[in-house]
Parts: structure tokens; sequence; C-alpha cells
């Protein structure tokens, strides 16, 4: 059977998805595709890098294909850095925060990493009100601290295409993929805007932003809403129970996240619209004004020393769920040579870095077996 093209999210203006707190990244200039490689990976993100990183440092030819680098997920994040997925430990996951922190010291990347930790919360008034006593559907309190960190979610992208290129790696912007069916024989066949490109082995690193008819590895999609605050005084962040460049989440829905800024703002999320299938600039700006709305009234309503906070900013982009709720790779039925790597469905930055490098090591394996 003849894969159908692929469906995408299509590219939106900032207006309609509101701005995250972090630098806009450079464009990078186009460049044609070549003709055919060993890996290619479809989406620049932490993900697609982290592959690409990891197959070029093993000698394949890689090519990574992205449609508008730095407009994905990975620049709108919040840029915690935890090791659990929203629904607890996952499989392949442990410590993967701390393979994060070693590859950003070890080669020294500038992305602002902090390292403070992260205070696990949950809404259990048994709990002592010290040093967190919030209200959200509940009396929040510190059930625990748990490792983990904050970093500028751009800048580690950026880190991480210029460590992919040093490498080796080609990354190809402007490139929109509209399908991928396999090769004559074995492989990988590209359509691409402007012609076709082969590959022996692929992957999607395109988490939300992309599906195949008949084929959708994440069971659940929806735009989820982050906001940042002003900046607070630091007897505020006391009266709060915070400290500077710390992170927090509770440990049950609905979710609550969020990490002091290096200006003392609070950035904050979450709260979710549907997704979109045919989504227009219009519905997408109506849908993150409501939900920021709503996102506004829980965080005025945490803390009295929050009540008349101002809300610098509100943004949104698609995520995407698996039904386990943890990060996978899935095999494409219509393509065998192909792997779809994503499903993070929050707190992706150290999952993202780790399930690119698992992704690779999978593809890395199945051509010394020679399949």
């Amino acid at each position: 059977m003849i894969p159908q093209p692929l469906e995408v999210f299509p590219p939106l203006e900032r207006s309609s998805l509101g701005a995250p707190p972090w630098d806009p990244l450079p464009p990078l200039e186009p460049a044609a595709a070549p003709a055919q490689c060993d890996i290619v990976i479809v989406g620049a993100g932490i993900t697609g890098l982290s592959a690409a990183l990891t197959c070029a440092l093993a000698g394949r030819e890689v090519v990574v294909l992205e449609r508008a680098f730095g407009t994905g997920a990975t620049a709108r994040s919040g840029g915690v850095v935890l090791g659990d997925t929203v629904e607890g430990p996952a499989s392949g996951f442990a410590g993967c925060e701390h393979a994060l922190r070693e590859w950003i010291e070890g080669t020294s990347a500038d992305c602002d990493l902090r390292w403070r930790g992260c205070l696990e919360l949950t809404r259990d008034e048994r709990l002592s009100p010290t040093p967190i006593d919030w209200q959200d559907r509940g009396a929040v309190r510190l059930v625990g601290r748990v490792s983990g960190g904050v970093l500028n979610p751009a800048k580690l992208q950026t880190a991480l295409l210029a460590a992919a290129q040093a490498a080796g790696a080609t990354i190809i912007n402007g490139a929109t993929v509209s399908n991928l069916m396999p090769g004559e024989k074995t492989g990988v066949r590209i359509s691409l805007e402007h012609g076709t490109m082969t590959a022996a082995a692929g992957i999607m690193a395109v988490d939300a932003m992309c599906w195949r008819p008949g084929f959708d590895p994440w069971r659940e999609r929806v735009m989820t809403v982050s906001l940042q605050t002003a900046m607070l005084t630091t007897g505020q962040l006391a009266t709060l129970g915070l400290q500077s460049d710390e992170a927090f989440y509770t440990v049950e829905l609905p979710l609550l996240w969020g990490r002091v800024m290096p200006d003392r703002s609070l950035l904050v999320g979450r709260e979710t619209n549907p997704f979109p299938r045919n989504p227009d600039g219009r519905q997408l700006h109506d849908g993150l004004q409501e939900a920021a709305r709503r996102l506004s009234q829980r965080v005025r309503g945490l803390h009295p020393a929050l009540s008349q906070v101002e809300v610098r900013r509100a943004w949104t982009g698609p995520l995407a769920r698996t039904a386990a709720g943890h990060p996978t790779i899935a095999t494409d039925p219509f393509v065998p040579a192909l792997l779809w790597a994503g499903g993070y469905g929050g707190q992706g930055i150290a999952q993202g870095f780790t399930l690119g490098r698992a992704a690779a090591d999978r593809i890395l394996s199945a051509a010394s077996r020679g399949l």
C-alpha cells in the first residue's frame, strides 16, 4: 500500500501562537537537499539534533530536514530539565536529566543552565504549609525535591545545531517534507517541495507537528498554554517559598508547573485547548486568549503575593502524548526503515535529548546487522 501524503501542522505567525520569552533564533540559510544520504532526520529540535549528532559521530552521512528552524516545540518550551515524565518514571529515561547536564557541561554549551533542583508539589492540606502554601483547586504543598534544572531552550537548540554540524551533519532549512515512502528496494524515499531524495533509514522527530493518515503514534494532541509574569521582588519570591532559578510542578492533574526566570519573573503552565486539525490564525489566537485568561486566574489565585501580578506574555504550541504518557519510538508500518520519535506530553527537554540518542542507536544497530 502506498502511504498517503503526510498531514502537517501549518506554519503560523507568532501573532497567532504568542511569543515565548526566548530570543527568536536567527533563520538558517535555505539550502538544496542532496540526492541521497545514509540517514535522513525530519525536524531540527532537541530530538532531531540529538539523533543527528549521534549518527554523525558514528560516521554516517546525515541530513536533517527542517521547515523553519527555531519555530517548533523546542523554542516554545519552558526550559525545565527533569528526568521523570508527567506520568512518573519511564523505562529508558532514568537519569536522562543528568545525561543532558553532562553533555552541556562537557561541551561548555552556552544555554544558561542552572541546577537548583525542582519542587514536587501535591494537593494535600495535611502537608506542612512551609515553604509552599498555595491554592489551586485545593491546598498545594511541597511533597519532595528532585534533581533538575532550568535552561534557555533556544540556546540549547543552537548549541545542538552547532555540535551536529561540527560532527558532519548537514542541516537543510526551508525544507518542506510532503511524504515518506519505501525505497525501491529498502530505505526511505522522501518527497520534498522541489524534488525527492533517498536514504537508507530515517527518523521523524516532529512530535505533534505532523502525522500520517492511517498511522498516528500519538494518541492525543493538545495546544498547551504558558505565561510569564512581570518581575517579582526578592521578598515576594521568599513569601511564595521559591528561590532564584528554581522549578516546580504538581505530581497530579490539573498540571501546574513553572520556574523562576533570571529576572525574577515567573514562567508558569499550563492550560490546554483542543488541537485544531484545520487551524487558522484567528481560531488559535482566540483560543490562546481564553486559555491565558484561565491560567492568569489560576496564577493570581495561588497566593496573596500574586493577586495583582501583571502577566507579561502568553503563548501556545502543539503537544503530543502517547497512550501511556511516556515518550516512545514507533516504526512506521508503511516504511519499515522509518522511525517516529516523540510523544512527550510535557517536560520533554531531557527526554528529547535521550530519545534522539535512542532512535539513532536503533538505526545504527539495524544498519550494523544489515537490516
